[in-house]
């Protein structure tokens, strides 16, 4: 029975570092989803749909990294990381109150969790879009 929790934590807080590494991926998400609901209503197959909404997640995700990393105006750069954060925040919020309505919290602990998620996923979010890219480095073959 020990065990069982041991191994139950670990697969929650990896779930949880899965929540805080997806953070900058919830606007990409978002508009994909929207984009395939409003294809859907227009009468398109599931193939049109779903290729179409993936090339939009994409290009949301790559836009905004452009505009970030890029020579963008300081006023387009902070516009961009808001509207990541805030989608994050949000998505970070949602995953919180989920979470605490499982564990049975009471309102006042499960709002103050609910923001706290939020807060931090925000911050992943933020500190994900503008740290730049990390590359492991690989070695030379040597022949």
């Amino acid at each position: 029975m020990t065990l069982m929790l041991i191994l139950g934590a670990i697969a929650a807080l990896y779930c949880l570092r899965l929540l805080f590494r997806s953070a900058k991926f919830a606007l990409p998400v978002c508009a994909a989803i929207a984009l395939g609901f409003a294809l859907r209503d227009l009468g398109f197959g599931w193939l049109t749909i779903l290729g179409l909404a993936l090339i939009a997640g994409i290009a949301v995700l790559a836009l905004g990294r452009r505009l970030v990393g890029g020579t963008a105006p300081l006023p387009v750069t902070r516009c961009v990381i808001l509207m990541f954060v805030g989608a994050a925040a949000f998505a970070g919020y949602q995953a919180g109150t989920a979470l605490a309505v499982l564990g049975g919290l009471e309102a006042g602990a499960e709002h103050g969790l609910a923001i706290l998620a939020g807060l931090v996923t925000g911050y992943a979010s933020w500190r994900d879009l503008v740290s730049p890219a990390v590359s492991a480095e690989r070695p030379a073959l040597s022949v």
